[in-house]
């Protein structure tokens, strides 16, 4: 990293005084070569944005009667859902983004300390993060040592039927799921970050768990299906590779902070999986193009085909490439390896360069500004037009670490390109500047927010946009082109 682009403004005045503050939100835009000013003026901004986000979701979870961070509002009309929506309403809490949004407070305090920013707002979230930790070890207490997708407010499990809510019972013989994953990544960087040794060694223990699960690819899958164009539902003989890209990398990052061997092991295993398995490294299956990577594979670990197509979801790939690279960039930085692990992290970067850009070929739909949720890697075609709004802040992160890896011109060229365009389209098409600065949850292909859950109703509390943004910022803060 060179030395860094200074700010302007009263931005200066206020670094100089110690307390730097916010600037305002100005939908700054990145050109594929973009100047010192472009980017100063992207880390402005996207500084404001984490910082707003994080303010309105204390706000929302400190009116609140329940312990639970409180994102349950319509991002397209900015209004809070029906008291008794049974999707949407407090009674409906989701495992996912308590668990997520504990790795984002976590993930947020550290970062505002660090910049020595908002302190005030720092202790806020401090109460939440403690709160939010006490009741979900009491729901694992509860419930044989998990968690679930959808959990009432006392904590008790349950699935949607079409006659209604359908009660679940989890006991100490239930497999882990997917809440679970989620679940022990958030206590655990919440409880380390409270320095709560004994919360942290709890959710230690629970992430061993999963991480055996997952390597024996033994995780169910217990997220509700919430948009009929995302099927969810189990297939026998398919298996993702969504348990091992959204958690281990992930988990790998958190444990190598405070065991750096251990979370190199890990993290390698992970790699060695994705690229063995998901990914066309090298062209090693010629009827792909190089840097694919299929969501699915069969019992016999090959690409899973139906109805003559062979699915991928663009995003996740992005995000594998971001995950990965965030990985080896702590890995690297670390005295917990040897010169033949070195080199293995070493070759990793070129292969995750390709996974960055060739999903981001395939996936973006420059139109109307974002990447699709699904791509045929048959016919080269979309499946599912529908444009999530986290895939493109996850893009920023990987290109943001691709470019900071980048030794070539072509190598830099391609990073900026794809970090350009994800960071416009996410800036111009979904963050809504009138609500918080957060985001549309969905756009149809024709531009259009529309009323489509990716996976839960609840809005994201500052995990994929947020934690994402927090890697990509420190990346471009000190970046000179």
């Amino acid at each position: 990293m060179k030395s860094p682009i200074p700010h302007v403004g009263s931005l200066i005045v206020a670094l100089l005084i110690g307390f730097p503050l916010l600037m305002p939100y100005n939908s700054a835009l990145l050109s594929d070569s973009p100047s010192p000013d472009e980017i100063a003026s992207v880390v402005a901004d996207l500084e404001t944005m984490l910082v707003t986000v994080m303010k309105a979701i204390a706000d929302r979870t400190e009116r609140s009667s329940e312990p639970f961070i409180d994102t349950k509002l319509d991002l397209l009309t900015g209004g809070d859902f029906p008291e008794d929506d049974p999707i949407r309403g407090r009674k409906a809490v989701y495992a996912w983004i308590q668990g997520r949004g504990l790795e984002a407070l976590a993930g947020h305090c550290r970062w505002m300390q660090e910049r020595n920013i908002e302190p005030d707002l720092v202790v806020r979230l401090e109460t939440i993060m403690r709160q939010v930790l006490d009741r979900l070890r009491a729901f694992r207490e509860r419930n044989g040592g998990h968690l679930f997708f959808f959990l009432t407010p006392d904590g008790e499990p349950f699935a949607l039927e079409e006659g209604g809510r359908t009660p679940i019972t989890l006991t100490t013989d239930s497999p882990w799921n997917t809440s679970d994953l989620f679940g022990s990544k958030g206590m655990y960087a919440a409880a380390c970050y409270l320095g709560d040794e004994t919360a942290a060694a709890e959710a230690r223990a629970y992430m061993d768990h999963l991480s055996e699960a997952v390597l024996a690819n033994a995780i169910w899958r217990d997220q509700q299906p919430l948009d009929p164009k995302n099927p969810v539902v189990p297939v026998p003989g398919r298996h993702s590779h969504g348990s091992y890209m959204l958690w281990l990398l992930g988990a790998a990052a958190l444990i190598h902070e405070g065991e750096p061997a251990a979370g190199v092991e890990l993290g390698l295993k992970l790699l060695r999986h994705e690229f063995s398995t998901h990914v066309n490294v090298d062209t090693r299956l010629p009827e792909f193009q190089d840097g694919d990577v299929w969501e699915f594979v069969t019992d016999d670990g090959v690409p899973y085909e139906t109805e003559g197509r062979i699915p991928s979801d663009p995003g996740h790939a992005l995000e594998l490439a971001g995950l990965g690279m965030k990985f080896i960039d702590a890995a690297l930085r670390s005295n917990a390896i040897g010169r033949t692990t070195e080199n293995e992290l070493l070759d990793a970067i070129p292969i995750l360069q390709r996974v960055l850009v060739q999903n981001f070929t395939n996936g973006y739909q420059a139109e109307p500004g974002g990447i699709c949720k699904s791509y045929d890697l048959v016919s080269r075609t979309a499946i599912n037009t529908d444009m999530p709004w986290w895939n493109l802040p996850e893009t920023v992160r990987a290109a943001a670490f691709c470019l900071a890896a980048a030794e070539s011109d072509a190598d830099k060229e391609a990073a900026w390109k794809v970090l350009a365009n994800s960071h416009n389209a996410f800036t111009q098409h979904f963050v809504r500047p009138d609500l918080h600065l957060m985001a549309y949850q969905t756009r149809a292909a024709n531009g259009s927010p529309i009323a489509v859950i990716p996976a839960t109703a609840d809005a994201d509390p500052g995990y994929h946009t947020g934690l994402a943004l927090i890697d990509a910022v420190e990346i471009l803060r000190p970046f000179k082109v």
